[in-house]
């Protein structure tokens, strides 16, 4: 295998390492998933998502740099919703990088205009993505394991089930020549745009776990009801039920997946 080229990339903006990979997004009734808000928060988290599989912000989709914040520097107690807004440089969450297989799940639950800003919450499905094991398992040398699986053998990271929700909290700008206004019916047989769909959209805060500071979180009673309430609603909404999510988190297979198809996908040019 150390004789073999890599693989080159199919897709503009995709890497190569993600070509068995796909996301596939689904929304509550009334969101449109294609234009508007959505698609600044599909582009956001899926940029998040690969440059942490690749280990490189560079494979990020273009406008990412622009749409998103700078990790603040160093200190005691950063907000939690800026402290990680982009993947840490050089942290493998999911081990060294790709190929992956298979495919992630997010179900926008609700976009909420709150004063300035859109504040969504979104399921996160992670239990159907693939690597390969590694010689630390030796079970699972040269088979398949879900990066949930990996990831909690392998760096002590714990999901629900290989289940999250995010919270994300962005704005739109007035548009300029750099950041145009965003083209609409984004959808297509691409997995990733073919150029910039941040326009002029701004995410001011993201996170998966915590909002705010160690000394004065986000976290009420009411907020850590509403909290329980979603992964709940996740669980449900989430296009396999848990025993199916615990299987695929034990499996080990022989073959990687095959990925369903990217939806709904991105077009193949930007107009």
């Amino acid at each position: 295998q150390g004789d073999e080229a890599p693989p080159t990339p199919t897709f503009a903006n995709w890497p190569a390492s993600l070509n068995d990979f796909r996301f596939r997004w689904a929304a509550e009734p009334g969101i449109d998933l294609v234009s508007g808000p959505a698609v600044p928060l599909r582009a956001y988290l899926e940029s998040y998502r690969i440059g942490q599989l690749t280990v490189d912000i560079g494979a990020t989709y273009p406008g990412f740099d622009r749409a998103v914040p700078e990790l603040p520097a160093p200190k005691p107690d950063p907000p939690a919703q800026l402290a990680a807004i982009r993947p840490v440089p050089g942290v493998e969450r999911f081990g060294p990088p790709g190929p992956f297989y298979g495919n992630e799940y997010f179900h926008i639950l609700e976009i909420t205009p709150v004063e300035d800003v859109y504040r969504a919450y979104v399921c996160d499905g992670l239990y159907k993505i693939f690597r390969e094991g590694d010689e630390r398992e030796r079970n699972e040398r040269g088979k398949y394991v879900s990066v949930v699986k990996y990831a909690s053998n392998h760096a002590g990271l714990n999901d629900v089930n290989g289940m999250k929700v995010w919270r994300v909290e962005f704005t739109n700008t007035p548009p300029t020549a750099d950041a145009p206004a965003m083209v609409a019916d984004q959808r297509g047989p691409n997995p990733a745009p073919a150029g910039d769909v941040f326009g002029p959209w701004r995410i001011t805060g993201a996170n998966d776990y915590a909002w705010g500071t160690d000394i004065n979180l986000d976290s009420t009673s009411d907020e850590r009801i509403d909290g329980a309430r979603r992964i709940s609603q996740c669980s449900d909404l989430l296009p396999h039920w848990r025993t199916e999510r615990d299987a695929n988190i034990r499996a080990v297979l022989d073959t990687p997946p095959t990925p369903e198809p990217a939806s709904p996908g991105w077009p193949e040019a930007t107009p």
